[in-house]
């Protein structure tokens, strides 16, 4: 049995990957074995594997600064990578999924369950993605398809190399990869009966550095 995993490469995609090295990965990002454009809709809309047991939605890109000045160029990417693409690629597979009893893992925010000042589409794009996985549950649940959305706050990744911000150096305040890849993994290897909908993870302190 396969699992998708987008943004493969890096950050919380690596980890994920390394975690789940006894699984079969479709590696799913630009410079994957699978090398796609999930800001091009276009790309994926006859994508399908076969022998899917899951999938988990980890790309995402994020811009930020006042409404406003965000281009609609960056607005449209941020609706395509983090919400259209993976509704299109559930929909791709959920018939195998649901043969399966398998398992769709969205990695959402925690912009998704807050106001986020200076990151408008960003926080809608993940609030959507959650809600889409939420109302998706209540749907396939008799077919025994867990749905789970994580929602982990500051990970020390590379996604804030283009932001105007960064998680804290200090060992309290940020998350790590590995500590989300884990997370998939439990969730990947709970028992039947269990579905954990919804994880929300954060560092024990908040604190923000510049970049």
């Amino acid at each position: 049995m396969k699992i998708i995993l987008t943004g493969a490469s890096s950050g919380i995609g690596a980890a994920i990957k390394e975690e789940l090295k006894n699984y079969e990965i479709i590696e799913i990002c630009r410079n994957c074995k699978h090398s796609l454009n999930l800001a091009n809709p276009g790309e994926i809309k006859n994508l399908k594997f076969n022998d899917v047991i899951g999938i988990i939605h980890n790309a995402g890109v994020g811009y930020f600064g006042q409404f406003e000045d965000i281009k609609i160029e960056k607005i449209e990417e941020m609706i395509n990578v983090n919400f259209l693409s993976p509704m299109i690629l559930t929909k791709n597979h959920l018939k195998e999924i649901k043969k399966n009893r398998g398992f769709i893992i969205n990695i959402s925010s925690t912009s998704a369950i807050h106001p986020a000042k200076m990151g408008v589409v960003y926080a809608a794009t993940k609030a959507a993605l959650r809600h889409f996985g939420n109302s998706l549950f209540e749907e396939v649940r008799k077919s025994g398809v867990k749905v789970c959305n994580i929602i982990p706050d500051l990970t020390l990744t590379n996604f804030h190399n283009n932001t105007f911000f960064k998680p804290s150096s200090e060992e309290m305040a940020h998350l790590k990869p590995q500590d989300i890849a884990k997370i998939v993994k439990d969730i990947i290897n709970s028992p039947k009966h269990l579905v954990m909908q919804e994880i929300v993870v954060k560092p024990q302190y908040f604190k923000l550095e510049k970049n």
